[in-house]
């Protein structure tokens, strides 16, 4: 969020920042505020594909002279994170989110057609519990001179982000620090400005040569009256009302899909026995309610303890799960509910055979619910405990009554630790 997100609060101040390296307007004439929306399409983690709005607004003038520097002045963007991203951002524990981008833009001027590729800084935004968000961008254009008279426009285009999600004492997520490029939706006017050059009384010779000025290494702090190319022009005949997107929209996925190995153990009370714990997960986790399903499957086993301090006994231990395994990732605790059947295929005294019965098993599925700590990171895993009950057990053969009390009972623990499996 991968979405997160996280990610649609970057991906706005990212390309407020970055316009205003590519604009720019005149101190000799009357600014129009102006506004251009756009929509993005922007790949993220655990929220897959998301759609951005972005608004960018500013006061520009309509028209600059030939060879006049021209002021600068303040861009502004502003974005409304759609509550995907934000849940995807909260799932891995992120207070804020911050890093940079690269949005790319395009300069067309009587001199030249340049393409612009502009890195800028995404400040520290928060991120809330839940919910959508705006995001705010301001930076300050700078100063630029035209070379010869007409019409200038300048297009926004594609935008490249490198994202920092981060926890609320400052150490990383899950996620760590991931790329995202977004790609401009098809079919919008991409136009931020038209601007009218007049050929005043400084108008440049014309040995100038425009096709040698290089805005795309033009810093946008520094003035270069006579080679510079417009890189950071802004716009005054944008037409705001040909693009009206008005709301913020998401595909959200159906789910998310998580693959973890698990390994741990279980104590029988009553036995005072520890039987190992192996197998794997497979979880599929909607991110609007925090709700998962799970298929879990548990490798066979082997129970061994001692009866009196001398009788020792050993078991073949099987687990057939009942069912999906559901549960709840909210508020960085994970909680789940799983109902398996205990299996005792095989049981020795003194390494006697008692049961040999492959339908030696507890007469109902013990309900195990688990709860991690805080902080539980679904990409990263964790650790889980719980305690469960054990039924009486039937369906062992002559000594079933025997064997029964031995291991049934509540009080039973079971701690396991999850790690991502590895695709």
């Amino acid at each position: 969020m991968r979405r997160m997100v996280a990610a649609a609060a970057s991906a706005t101040v990212a390309t407020g920042a970055a316009l205003t390296a590519v604009l720019a307007g005149s101190g000799t004439s009357a600014a129009d505020p102006v506004s251009l929306t756009l929509q993005y399409s922007c790949p993220f983690p655990l929220i897959g594909t998301q759609t951005l709005q972005i608004v960018i607004s500013a006061d520009i003038p309509t028209t600059v002279n030939v060879g006049e520097p021209t002021p600068a002045f303040q861009v502004k963007a502003v974005a409304t994170v759609p509550p995907t991203a934000t849940q995807g951002l909260t799932l891995v524990g992120a207070a804020t989110v911050e890093g940079s981008a690269k949005a790319s833009s395009t300069v067309t001027a009587p001199e030249a057609t340049i393409p612009v590729t502009v890195p800028a800084t995404i400040p520290v935004t928060p991120v809330p519990a839940s919910g959508s968000f705006d995001t705010v961008a301001t930076g300050d254009a700078p100063s630029l001179t035209f070379t010869q008279a007409g019409q200038a426009t300048i297009t926004v285009g594609d935008i490249l982000l490198t994202l920092h999600p981060k926890r609320a004492d400052g150490t990383d997520t899950g996620l760590g620090v991931f790329d995202s490029q977004c790609t401009q939706v098809a079919g919008q006017n991409n136009v931020l400005a038209d601007i009218t050059i007049n050929g005043g009384t400084t108008t440049e010779p014309t040995t100038t040569e425009p096709t040698t000025t290089e805005p795309t290494t033009t810093e946008p702090t520094t003035t270069e009256p006579t080679t510079t190319e417009p890189t950071t022009t802004e716009p005054t005949t944008t037409e705001p009302t040909t693009t009206e997107p008005t709301t913020t929209t998401t595909n959200p996925p159906t789910g998310i899909d998580y693959s973890y190995a698990l390994e741990g153990d279980s104590v029988v009370k009553k036995l005072g026995a520890t039987v190992p714990l192996s197998g794997g997960i497979d979880a599929n986790l909607d991110l609007a309610t925090g709700n998962f399903t799970a298929d879990l499957s548990l490798e066979p086993s082997k129970l061994k303890a001692t009866l009196f301090r001398f009788i020792p006994i050993t078991a073949k231990v099987d687990f057939a799960q009942e069912g999906k395994t559901t549960g709840t990732l909210s508020g960085g605790v994970l909680s789940s509910t799983s109902h398996t059947t205990i299996k005792l295929p095989s049981v020795k005294v003194f390494g006697f055979p008692i049961s040999k019965s492959p339908k030696c098993q507890t007469s109902e599925p013990s309900e195990i619910n688990l709860t991690s700590g805080p902080g539980f990171d679904p990409l990263a895993g964790g650790e889980l405990s719980g305690t469960y009950d054990i039924a009486p057990l039937e369906n062992c053969g002559p000594l079933t009554g025997l064997i029964s009390p031995l291991a049934t009972g509540p009080g039973n623990t079971i701690d396991v630790t999850l790690s991502p499996k590895e695709s």
